[in-house]
């Protein structure tokens, strides 16, 4: 089978990230490269010995497929382009900038039926899938995502540059629709806001608290679900999963703690890891997420098969992400008065 012909619009960060993995896959072949700063794009050029090139139109015709790692105000446009052209598109998050143009994506890529996958790339992270794989239901999901001060993605607040990792990621795993959005966000450097904190209620009943920052002194990638079959804590980061579950002979025997007299109680609280509950913990090294993303977009190519982040769960978590923004709006509140949802 011969080598998916794969170009990588915009050259920042990411997109470097991009260049590299495609250049290194058997599967793929990186034909050629866009951005607007020759300096960069030479460099790219350079390294790798392929085409670059100032404006993304001039890719056409040497691509079977495009990644678009551009700031999030030009996704609309760029992917626009190529999605007209029945070119298949990675689009890293966010979607966009704003639902209209999320939408404007999606219409397009069911129009003219052409791939659309967006790069929420925590949804290829092994402990989420490991989470995922064991069916839990949660009831309480409290998620934190913080970050150094990186000088990127300036162009948008955090809950569009990182809490929309989580809004995904929860959506994903309750798949219900959310009915209460509150909210509260502060801008340290007088444009978006920098931290934010919102409070999510699904339509069963589900609660979710997520967290974010971009100007922590510690970064952080973290989830913990509680679910009435067990508690769940993700460390994204370090793709490390913590489980406490009742153990089988707590299951067997359908054990209620507070039918128990004072003596079987005590004995309890003496065996109550290991006996009663188990502690399960994982260490998922295995793998890249982001070798693991661009391999997936290949294989939906060429299979046909709808991503596991589609254009349409992009749009959502946009949806969702400008709830909160509306929400945050209506109950500003200076920055001394904390974190706290009116």
């Amino acid at each position: 089978m011969s080598r998916l012909r794969i170009g990588v619009v915009g050259l920042g960060h990411m997109g470097k990230e991009h260049v590299r993995v495609v250049a290194s896959l058997p599967e793929a072949e990186l034909s050629a490269v866009a951005d607007i700063d020759p300096t960069t794009r030479d460099t790219i050029a350079r390294k790798y010995q392929v085409p670059a090139f100032a404006d993304h139109q001039q890719l056409y015709g040497l691509i079977d497929a495009v990644i678009i790692a551009v700031p999030t105000s030009a996704h609309r446009d760029v992917a626009r382009d190529f999605l007209m052209r029945g070119i298949p598109c990675l689009v890293e998050k966010p979607l966009a900038s704003s639902l209209d143009q999320a939408e404007e994506l999606v219409t397009l890529s069911q129009r003219f039926g052409v791939l659309l996958q967006v790069g929420h790339i925590e949804r290829f992270n092994p402990a989420l899938l490991d989470l995922e794989r064991r069916n839990l239901h949660p009831r309480f999901i409290q998620g934190q995502r913080l970050s150094l001060f990186s000088g990127r993605c300036l162009d948008v607040g955090v809950v569009l540059d990182l809490m929309i990792h989580d809004l995904d990621v929860v959506l994903a795993l309750v798949r219900q629709p959310v009915q209460e959005v509150e909210a509260v966000g502060v801008s340290l450097f007088g444009g978006h806001e920098d931290i934010a904190e919102a409070w999510l209620t699904f339509a069963n009943g589900t609660v979710a608290s997520l967290t974010a920052s971009r100007i922590s002194t510690k970064p952080s990638r973290r989830l913990i679900a509680y679910a009435p079959d067990g508690y769940v804590e993700l460390d994204f980061f370090k793709k490390h999963t913590l489980i406490v579950q009742p153990s089988a002979k707590a299951r067997e025997l359908g054990w209620r703690p507070d039918q128990l007299d004072i003596t079987w109680a005590g004995l309890m609280r003496e065996k109550l890891f290991g006996q009663w509950l188990e502690v399960l913990e994982f260490e998922h090294n295995e793998g890249d997420q982001l070798t693991e993303e661009i391999r997936h977009f290949i294989t939906c190519i060429r299979c046909g098969r709808r991503p596991r982040v589609s254009g349409e769960d992009g749009r959502d978590a946009i949806a969702l992400a400008e709830r909160i923004l509306a929400r945050m709006r209506c109950c500003h509140r200076p920055a001394s008065s904390g974190l706290r949802a009116a």
